[in-house]
């Protein structure tokens, strides 16, 4: 075994004056976190008191736009301070409690918190798939991680597979792996930044994703190479209470309750309550209504495992927690770490339900009550302008477009029915202060903080991505093929830049774009990284076939079933699990398509034939975001097959 990274030699004297120097480099850090964070609170104070002076102000808004990049900008500037301030910061790594609030942000970051809310809110219990494949991630993390990988020396997760494993291969197929799946984590960071972008400037989607992505690049440009985890750690910290901060309100009014995770369980019972009550008033259809409280409606209890097993091994084996967290400092504070980031992730995580509870609790005591389709809330159409809200069928944009969409809708008495509301997942969080009646200010709140982390959290991706290219060969003193001041920059700007573009096509919700990542992660990496940790006789030619077999099956089954639906249902119809009657409509849609002429109304057709074609795209009915149980058992075959079949070669290695 490598000797640890971190461990400090010499002297007893020399040692004493490391251990009062790096004492005095942690208060002055601390010092530092704490000015930013008063500094922040400051400018909090100040919008709010601007807001209750003038609460129409037209750019009140924008100031919390402001407020979330101008946090996430603080970051970056203050992080290659610290480092240099602190020669010992990087080595040592901050203290475990804050490394702990800093692995928590790199991992839930803003993208599972809109689509963690999201789920819950949509699917009931069935969302919570996702909130326990998170905790089960720092399990592994403490468990199979933290114990091995920092007493390696390597920097990133390709040389530490160039470490374990030895030759060029490893390297490759490793990197190839990490450029794609924090490709994809960087595009779902986007299409958060973006949404709320759009929400507070006004601006089309586009437009704001490109803000966001200049926004992202200027961090990076200021932060430089610096992975400082303090003033990542008092980001959490801003995050959680300014998603704590509605919930404890709304807890307090509705059940005098100050723990939103305990009056959690009271709400679902209300929910049940006007479900019921929603049923018998004829407001909604027993088809279209999922019960909160009933399990296994949307995942089947094999999808829900799979969902499970892939975000856990994905953050086990995410090349930007790993590389910015297990790789730095000693065994010690990696494990502290990981316990840490349980605990007060955990507050995190299990407020997330809550949320969706108080908001879906408000959303059909408004319905039952009686909503006139003539007098609805001003949030829907706020969320309807942004393509998030659709009424009878229709965008809702204004009162008049729902009017004429509903104006043909059979059994219409002039209420708003639940069959007839349609809520995109990525807005419920947004929307949760406006739809339970809160005030605006917890909105601009919620937003500044998902804001900053979600810039912040991205930097992450960004950074592992740069250092595949260029990190290894500066840490490692070789010299890069091109200046080393452009070539970061360079890199950088081409996956901002592309990554932004993707983002801009909306190529799935936030939660399924930061679920592939993970999923992608957990199929390529998670084999050979953990058996390259426990196991001696695994080697070179076990680890690629392992990445390569499992990436490949994973990558091809998330494309084809997304991008290419109907191609995939022609050629694996017979594995799905569809019946007789979605089959038959998807070759009536087929064959409509094919004899419709070219124009718009044969890509409108085309249009809901793919759309079609999604729902029934599956082998055995695994959806592409339970794509992991289908990868990682062929990954764990291949390098256990051929790690034995060949020579132990490099193998041996750790």
């Amino acid at each position: 075994m490598r000797e640890k990274v971190g461990t400090i030699k010499g002297t007893g004297s020399m040692a004493s004056k490391q251990d009062s120097s790096i004492a005095q480099t942690g208060w002055r850090l601390v010092t530092m976190a704490l000015l930013l964070a008063s500094g922040v609170g400051v400018a909090a104070l100040l919008l709010l008191l601007l807001m209750k002076l003038w609460p129409g102000l037209a750019g009140i808004n924008a100031g919390f736009f402001i407020l979330g990049a101008a946090l996430a900008l603080s970051i970056a500037l203050l992080a290659p301070k610290l480092e240099a301030f602190a020669p010992d910061a990087r080595k040592l790594g901050a203290p475990p409690f804050f490394r702990g609030l800093a692995l928590s942000i790199d991992t839930i970051s803003a993208a599972f918190v809109f689509g963690l809310v999201g789920a819950v809110f949509a699917w009931g219990q069935d969302g919570l798939a996702f909130v326990l494949g998170l905790g089960a991630g720092y399990l592994l993390l403490q468990l199979l991680i933290a114990p091995r990988l920092p007493c390696f020396k390597a920097t990133s997760i390709p040389a530490f597979f160039a470490e374990r494993y030895g030759g060029l291969a490893p390297r490759i197929f490793s990197s190839a792996i990490v450029v794609v799946s924090m490709a994809a984590l960087l595009v779902a960071q986007l299409l958060a930044a973006g949404l709320i972008g759009a929400r507070l400037l006004g601006l089309e989607f586009q437009v704001a994703v490109f803000i966001g992505a200049v926004a992202l690049l200027l961090c990076f440009l200021l932060r430089q190479m610096a992975v400082t985890a303090w003033v990542r750690g008092i980001l959490f910290l801003f995050l959680l209470a300014a998603f704590l901060a509605p919930l404890i309100t709304l807890a307090l009014q509705k059940y005098g309750l100050p723990v939103p995770q305990i009056a959690y369980g009271k709400a679902l019972w209300q929910i049940q309550n006007l479900e019921e009550s929603l049923l018998e008033q004829e407001l909604a259809d027993p088809v279209f209504m999922k019960p909160m409280l009933t399990s296994f409606l949307t995942l089947s209890p094999l999808n829900f495992f799979g969902i499970v097993v892939g975000l856990a091994a994905g953050l086990a084996s995410l090349p930007s927690v790993l590389s910015r967290h297990m790789l730095i400092g000693p065994v010690r504070q990696a494990r502290w770490s990981t316990v840490w980031a349980l605990l007060v992730a955990g507050l995190l995580l299990a407020a997330l339900p809550a949320c969706a509870a108080f908001t879906k609790l408000s959303l059909y005591a408004s319905i039952a009550e009686g909503m006139k389709l003539v007098d609805l809330p001003a949030w829907i159409f706020a969320y309807g302008k942004l393509g998030l809200v659709q009424i009878c069928g229709q965008v809702a944009t204004d009162a008049a477009t729902v009017a004429r969409a509903c104006a043909g809708v059979p059994d219409g008495n002039g209420m708003l029915r639940l069959q007839d509301l349609t809520l995109h997942t990525d807005m419920i969080v947004l929307a949760m202060p406006e739809i339970t009646g809160l005030s605006h200010w917890f909105t601009g709140f919620i937003t500044s903080a998902l804001l900053a982390t979600a810039l912040a959290a991205a930097n992450g991706p960004l950074l592992t991505i740069v250092q595949t290219f260029v990190g290894d060969a500066q840490s490692e003193g070789h010299p890069a093929p091109i200046s080393t001041w452009l070539a970061p920059r360079a890199i950088a700007a081409l996956a901002v830049a592309a990554t932004a573009f993707a983002a801009t096509t909306r190529p799935g919700s936030i939660l399924d774009v930061a679920t592939w990542a993970f999923t992608l992660s957990a199929a390529g990496l998670f084999p050979a990284l953990v058996f390259g940790l426990w196991w001696k006789r695994a080697n070179a030619w076990g680890a690629c076939a392992a990445m390569l077999f499992g990436f490949a099956i994973c990558l091809c089954y998330l494309v084809a079933t997304r991008f290419f639906a109907v191609s995939f249902c022609e050629t694996w119809g017979f594995l799905s699990n569809s019946g007789p009657m979605v089959v038959e409509t998807f070759n009536e849609l087929k064959q409509a398509w094919m004899a419709t002429e070219p124009g718009a109304a044969k890509g409108a057709v085309w249009a809901t034939l793919d759309g079609h074609a999604q729902t029934m795209a599956n082998w055995w009915g695994v959806p592409n975001l339970a794509a992991a149980p289908l990868a990682l058992p062929v990954g764990f075959i291949a390098i256990l097959a051929v790690s034995l079949a060949t020579s132990a070669g490099a193998g041996d290695r750790s």
